[in-house]
């Protein structure tokens, strides 16, 4: 095989010297290339022989140019990853740079690429692919795509050719999110995707390409028109391609929490799927445990999750981009609360991604140890399990550092959607972030752009729709702006509104609070003031669903309206009535929630009808119960001084309260502290004297002749 071979249809000049000991490699190079070209599914054998032949010095251009082929054709069918790596190391050594060494990816001048304009161009596109690759920020890269896309119109160059590497810049625009450069990418390859030298695999994958870097781009719009007139055409896509584009609807809808939409996708799928094609294999099951998850089948889900790491490594899909397979095992483990397994599958995809892709996996790496930092801090927000006293404020504070990185991580990103594959985690996340006020303004606006549901009905600083403030006096915000009432106008909607609060919030009969509200008017007229009451109310919070009437009961809509004292009484219903030593950190913690939402008496202050007043002590009872257990459980564990601020912050809202009085004096007084105890049965028998013209009960009156048996009651 002498003199020149030439793959003259390509603009490939493959013209090794006569000495040349690698005829055969040539030969493989040139069939591989000439197949490739003709349809992007063959000729990958005789590249990958080609590029093996090759090693070594005998002819290293020879070998760049297997090696562009190889990651350039590789990349666009996304399938086989056989030597894709090795190849990358190949354009990267000859580059005469390192990985993110900012100098430009070129051969030294001695060393030049060949000279014809088609091999250049194919060089250029396997080392944008390479350098992409290796260090996806490289500031080199926007160049050379820049360079690449502008060759397309060099019509020396064969069309598939040309196309090839235009899908190459496409990619890279696609990891960058660059959509304007995407748009321009598309508008250059047009004339190309109907050239006749380019072949039907090849201009599917140019389309599949295009509508999925739109749609990752944010430009749904654009990428639905494009399928649109695909289809109006009248040329279905080859299977190959039409398994790609269901498995991109499926990953669209099931990222927007459309689980049917997403599942008739993935059916749609199924049929398509070869076993000769593990990577697309690999993406359903990835897919298919995405479903699973959201529909709760978390065992299911972790069977497609590592089918899909599987037939991902048996593709050969490299580490550096098999992360969101990697990561999905660790999603559906903390789903499952299962933090402490999570963690390695996030830190194993951070250690192999580069660049801004391997932040994403760190972000949910510090998230996953926030979590678990504050689960066994004391069984907390996303936790199933308590932990020891011991350590507590060390896990505290190791889950608030974790959690500012992880979130910090993620303002950076402007990465709103962290663990979008299960909302539950993210809930969680969300709550320990605006409970420790770390990165609150960010974490709202997570919170807002995916419709987050809070978790708990105890988290105040949420940023719910409604909130409704009756612990001391009644306040009422909407969409984070008090409201102003105006004169008699809102009386009736507010006291509508207070009756459904104390007769639980849900499913409280029409009919009852029409007789309660109105009682003077008859039972039709009654229901009638009713429903324009409902109506003012729903116009005065400024959401039409944040009152619901349903089959003659009202409900405030828990997902839209917020109540301190329901959540308050929630809380305190919560805790049982243990032994003072058997309060544990859970019930601990749900204490403490509850006594830091009490503020004062149930509309304190306000004219008193009597369904108010009996809630209002029902709520003061509560309170009072989870001061003593609160109280004995700080005493129990050695911490008397946290028992009596509990006794002392309660006597603040209830000063009349003598049994508390007497808990508090007997704590004084085994603490030898009488004068103090004294000072507390004072401010009691002034205000029982005061607010009730009457004197101290006998066993507090008992309690004082232990401190000072001659002062007079």
């Amino acid at each position: 095989m002498a003199g020149t071979m030439r793959v003259a249809a390509a603009g490939l000049s493959l013209s090794p010297s006569s000495s040349s000991p690698a005829a055969p490699a040539h030969r493989w190079l040139q069939e591989g290339l000439r197949a490739a070209l003709h349809n992007l599914a063959d000729g990958r054998r005789e590249l990958r022989q080609a590029f093996a032949a090759l090693e070594g010095p005998a002819d290293p251009a020879r070998r760049r140019v297997a090696a562009a082929a190889l990651v350039v054709f590789t990349g666009i069918a996304d399938d086989d990853y056989e030597d894709f790596e090795a190849a990358v190391a190949t354009l990267v050594a000859g580059s005469g740079s390192g990985s993110g060494s900012g100098t430009a990816n070129r051969a030294p001048a001695d060393e030049a690429l060949p000279s014809d304009a088609g091999e250049a161009l194919l060089a250029e596109a396997g080392a944008l692919v390479a350098g992409w690759f290796t260090a996806l920020d490289d500031p080199t890269l926007p160049s050379r795509a820049t360079a690449i896309v502008r060759s397309l119109a060099d019509e020396q160059i064969d069309a598939a050719l040309r196309c090839c590497a235009g899908l190459a810049a496409l990619g890279y625009f696609h990891a960058r999110m660059d959509l304007e450069s995407v748009l321009w990418v598309e508008l250059a390859t047009r004339p190309l995707r109907r050239a006749e030298r380019v072949g039907a695999r090849l201009a599917d994958e140019a389309f599949h390409m295009i509508v999925q870097a739109l749609y990752q781009c944010e430009a749904a719009a654009r990428a639905t028109a494009l399928r649109l007139q695909r289809s109006e055409s009248g040329a279905p896509p080859l299977p190959e391609i039409e398994l790609k584009l269901q498995l991109l609807d499926a990953q669209i809808a099931l990222g927007a929490g459309l689980a049917d939409s997403g599942r008739a996708a993935l059916q749609r799928a199924e049929p398509l799927l070869s076993p000769r094609a593990p990577r697309q294999a690999s993406w359903w099951h990835l897919l298919r445990s995405r479903l699973d998850l959201l529909e709760g089948r978390q065992r299911q889900a972790l069977t497609h999750a590592r089918l899909a790491l599987r037939l991902g490594s048996e593709s050969h899909l490299p580490e550096r981009w098999m992360g969101v397979t990697v990561m999905q095992e660790g999603q559906v483990l903390m789903a499952g609360g299962e933090y402490a397994l999570a963690l390695p599958f996030f830190e194993r995809a951070g250690r192999a991604a580069s660049g801004s892709q391997a932040q994403f996996c760190w972000c949910l790496a510090h998230l996953a140890r926030a979590l678990l930092h504050f689960r066994q801090d004391d069984g907390g927000v996303g936790g199933r399990q308590g932990g020891t006293d011991g350590g507590r404020e060390g896990g505290a504070e190791a889950g608030r550092r974790e959690l500012a990185s992880g979130l910090a991580l993620a303002r950076q990103l402007s990465w709103l959607h962290f663990f979008r594959a299960c909302p539950p985690v993210a809930v969680a996340v969300c709550a320990l972030a605006l409970e420790h006020q770390i990165e609150a303004p960010f974490v709202r606006e997570v919170i807002a752009a995916r419709g987050l549901q809070a978790m708990r009905p105890d988290l105040a600083s949420w940023p719910w729709p409604v909130r409704v403030l009756t612990l001391g006096r009644l306040r009422i915000e909407v969409d984070g702006q008090a409201l102003a009432f105006k004169g008699k106008v809102a009386k009736k909607p507010l006291e509508l509104l207070l009756f459904i609060v104390t007769a639980g919030g849900a499913e409280v009969a029409a009919s009852a609070a029409a007789f309660a509200l109105w009682r003077d008017l008859e039972g039709d007229k009654a229901m009638a003031a009713l429903t324009v009451a409902l109506h003012r109310l729903r116009k005065l919070l400024g959401h039409e669903g944040a009152v619901l009437l349903e089959l003659g009961r009202l409900s405030l809509n828990a997902k839209r309206v917020w109540v301190d004292c329901l959540a308050f009484e929630q809380l305190a219903d919560s805790v049982a009535v243990p032994a003072a030593q058997a309060l544990g950190a859970p019930a601990r913690a749900a204490a403490e929630r509850a006594l830091a939402l009490y503020t004062g008496a149930f509309l304190a202050g306000g004219e008193d009808e009597a369904w108010q007043m009996t809630y209002r002590a029902r709520l003061a009872s509560k309170f009072k119960r989870m001061v003593v257990l609160s109280a004995e459980a700080a005493i129990a564990r050695g911490d008397r001084s946290g028992a009596r601020a509990l006794w002392e912050r309660a006597l603040e809202f209830d000063p009349l309260a003598e049994d508390l009085v007497r808990l508090l004096m007997r704590e004084l007084i085994d603490s030898g502290e009488q004068a103090a105890a004294l000072a507390a049965f004072e401010r009691c028998r002034d205000a029982i004297a005061t607010g009730m013209g009457a004197k101290p009960s006998p066993a507090t009156l008992a309690l004082l002749a232990q401190v000072a048996p001659k002062v007079a009651p």
